[in-house]
């Protein structure tokens, strides 16, 4: 573990020998939030207000200041073309610009509509992955960068995620599974269906040492959010080393 660890470190600090001049940040992190028909109003509110109190919890503090900033965006998904941007590019230099970005995240309201007609609520994986694609080629000058799809369904719209993967390049892809919300009778419920957490090791989570979160139902999202952001944000644990 600890060769593993001293490894881990020489790669980080190789990375930042080699990283551009002009880099802003050491980590643009897109946080994608799914919005499908699957997720009720109380989860809604557990999954944003979960991810503001925790990127204002004193671990995730700790690590967001701990080296150069951190840009933070976010973002909601349901079907294939159901995709808004919840709170755009802000960079994490200061005590203020965090309490903005959660205060941002925790009030924005559920989308309803776009200018073609309303959302449907289907559950596109996929296009998520697309969507955080493209919104990271709008993020700050960093020296790396990690997308998050959280949600609580396999893709059943648009699609398969899986072989999409292949264009991310560079980019991190890790996953929080909230497992224990689809049930008999629920609208999204296949008995068929693999763990979530399974399919999201195989079908989403991209790049080196890329993972899956699980929470256990929403009323875990933010412990389950804390720990991710935990992880992604502790260098030189995650993002830093090449691929």
């Amino acid at each position: 573990m600890v060769g593993l660890r001293q490894a881990l470190l020489a790669a980080f600090v190789g990375v930042l020998a080699i990283a551009p001049a002009g880099a802003q940040c050491r980590l643009a992190l897109a946080l994608g939030m799914d919005v499908s028909a699957s997720v009720d109003a109380r989860e809604y509110a557990l999954m944003m207000g979960g991810t503001a109190r925790a990127l204002l919890s004193d671990p995730v503090r700790a690590a967001l200041f701990d080296d150069l900033p951190v840009a933070l965006a976010a973002y909601v998904w349901a079907g294939r073309r159901e995709q808004a941007v919840a709170v755009q590019w802000t960079l994490i230099d200061s005590e203020a610009a965090l309490q903005d970005f959660a205060a941002q995240l925790a009030r924005y309201p559920r989308p309803r509509g776009d200018p073609i007609a309303g959302w449907g609520g289907m559950t596109a994986v996929g296009a998520a992955l697309m969507a955080g694609q493209s919104l990271l080629g709008r993020a700050p000058d960093c020296l790396a960068q990690t997308l998050d799809i959280a949600g609580d369904g396999i893709n059943n719209d648009g699609p398969e995620p899986g072989p999409l993967r292949m264009q991310l390049g560079a980019i991190t892809v890790n996953a929080l599974a909230v497992s224990g919300a689809l049930y008999p009778g629920h609208v999204d419920y296949d008995p068929a269906a693999p763990p979530l957490a399974d399919w999201m090791r195989a079908q989403v989570i991209h790049g080196a040492g890329a993972f899956v979160e699980p929470a256990d139902g929403y009323d875990d999202f933010e412990r389950a959010m804390r720990r991710k952001l935990e992880r992604e944000l502790a260098p030189p644990l995650l993002g830093y080393v090449p691929r």
